[in-house]
């Protein structure tokens, strides 16, 4: 019985490892795909009037992400912290042919309504 609990977490370790290592890869791809919106709204003066500057990417990106081939669709959370408040960025993305653009982006703090910073309508993405 003694045995059995000290062989427990032994065998136990490589399992929590590999969580953690799929954990920080996903976390990677999702924050690879989410930085061109991130760069959109550091570059917004709406974005920093509300929150203040800098305005620097929480952890983790949150959503999800699908690729196949060469296409994809990502629908993600970042959280924006500014020297003031913080948002949440809201972004709807996909990918083809290998590249990926950006379908929607809203920015919403909670002091004022949400920013559209990419509205659907002027994009040519394909509804999900």
């Amino acid at each position: 019985m003694r045995n059995a609990l000290l062989l427990a977490p032994v065998a136990l370790f490589p399992f929590v490892l590999l969580g953690i290592l799929f954990l920080f890869r996903s976390t990677g791809q999702k924050r690879a795909v989410a930085d061109a919106a991130i760069y959109m709204a550091q570059g917004s003066p709406k974005v920093a009037a509300e929150i203040g500057l800098p305005i620097e990417p929480g952890w983790p990106v949150r959503g999800h992400l699908l690729e196949t081939g060469e296409n994809g669709n990502a629908d993600l959370t970042i959280r924006l912290n500014g020297s003031r408040a913080w948002g949440t960025l809201s972004e709807w993305t996909q990918r083809s042919r290998g590249k990926w653009r950006i379908c929607s982006l809203i920015f919403a703090s909670g002091a004022q309504a949400p920013l559209h910073l990419v509205d659907p309508a002027e994009t040519h993405c394909e509804p999900e």
